[in-house]
């Protein structure tokens, strides 16, 4: 006995295409916000420190280096929120285009 699998989507309605645009707009802002985080932690961890060492900043800019971090964190806090956002709204999206999957 031969079982096959057919997966048949189903029509894809304005709301679906709203929620796909949910998920991208929201991805965008996840982008975004993680590629600020990435700034903000190198300048915080790598950039500072070092240039401090070499004497070509001065010494007082390590006092901008706790309250960075606290930007960093609040910055990849946003990009979180952003990412489960746009999934959740993927996952509705996808589970009325297909609504029998098996993953």
């Amino acid at each position: 006995m031969v079982f096959t699998l057919e997966i048949d989507p189903n029509y894809i309605s304005s709301a679906i295409w709203r929620d796909i645009d949910v998920f991208t707009n929201n991805f965008r802002w996840f982008v975004l916000f993680i590629v600020i985080f990435a700034a903000n932690m190198l300048v915080t961890h790598a950039a500072i420190p070092s240039l401090v060492k070499s004497y070509s900043i001065p010494q007082s800019f390590n006092k901008l280096r706790p309250p960075l971090y606290a930007i960093a964190v609040l910055f990849f806090a946003i990009a979180i929120y952003f990412v489960v956002r746009s999934f959740v709204g993927a996952l509705n999206a996808i589970q009325a285009i297909y609504p029998d999957f098996w993953i």
